[in-house]
């Protein structure tokens, strides 16, 4: 089979974060995760959107929490792609952080043609992995390069993260191997991983601007000039300044093909985690 526009969709959920482009493509279907704020329930960027959310996470008296979306929120939505295409593959939230692909599991073993894929990312990185997927459905690929290609992009992508505080990522059981910098901050800027899918210290420094050099030169150090493009994305909990300083950083490097495939802001579900203001750097050379 060849996977393109015509055989395969793509299925998504909210935590992708995704940029307008890829959110908007007819081909990306998003199942959305919930918010609650007490006993009220918000659906993920459908009737909650970031600007709100983290207001309410800042100033309101009620931590949120989240929920992952049903089995059969997913089975609908394959259902009604299966009818117009040959094949879904399903991009999920690290399912160390999140029971959403099993979720999208149970849903896909009723169902056939549905192939539900542990992106072991979050956010922005999420987001570049569907990008490109979505490059190679656009070309259309066979679907055993396709397959190659999404173990590639698994055992070689990178995701640093930076959030203001770890408060957010302890109190909600997220915190994975960075759990021993809690309470011992101060002005240490702890610049985080996904690594297999769980949350890790990548490295530690003093200040914003070496924290911000550190994922700058983590991305040098993990791609060699004339390797082949490096393909990234960023991502922003609201936090504009700070990603200006990151995205100078990054597109300095000018032994490296950089090509950017766009920007998400973290959505309420993952800035329930990882709190107001953090900032995110994904990347994976081909």
């Amino acid at each position: 089979m060849i996977v393109d526009r015509t055989t395969t969709a793509m299925v998504v959920d909210s935590t992708a974060d995704l940029p307008d482009f890829l959110a908007n493509d007819p081909s990306i279907t998003t199942v959305p995760l919930t918010v609650y704020f007490g006993e009220e329930a918000r659906l993920d960027w459908v009737d909650l959107k970031p600007e709100e959310f983290y207001e309410r996470l800042v100033n309101g008296p009620v931590l949120p929490r989240t929920s992952q979306p049903s089995a059969g929120a997913f089975l609908e939505v394959y259902k009604k792609l299966r009818e117009t295409h040959e094949r879904v593959y399903s991009v999920h939230l690290s399912g160390k952080l999140s029971g959403t692909v099993a979720s999208a599991e149970v849903a896909a073993s009723q169902i056939d043609g549905v192939r539900v894929v542990d992106s072991e990312l979050a956010t922005g990185g999420i987001a570049l992995m569907v990008a490109r997927l979505m490059d190679r459905i656009d070309r259309g690929t066979p679907e055993d390069e396709f397959e190659a290609y999404i173990a590639k992009f698994q055992k070689e992508k990178t995701f640093f993260f930076l959030p203001t505080t770890l408060e957010f990522l302890y109190k909600g059981g997220r915190i994975g191997k960075a759990s021993h910098l809690v309470g011992t901050l101060l002005n240490i800027r702890p610049v985080l991983i996904i690594d297999e899918g769980v949350i890790d210290v990548y490295k530690k420094v003093r200040g914003l601007t070496q924290a911000l050099e550190v994922m700058r030169d983590g991305l040098i150090e993990r791609t060699k000039p004339g390797g082949g493009p490096v393909y990234y994305s960023l991502a922003h909990g609201l936090n504009e300044t700070v990603l200006a300083q990151l995205a100078e950083l990054v597109s300095g490097v000018k032994d490296r093909d950089l090509r950017l495939t766009g920007t998400s802001v973290v959505g309420p579900v993952i800035g329930t985690y990882v709190g107001p203001a953090a900032v995110a750097l994904s990347f994976i050379q081909e």
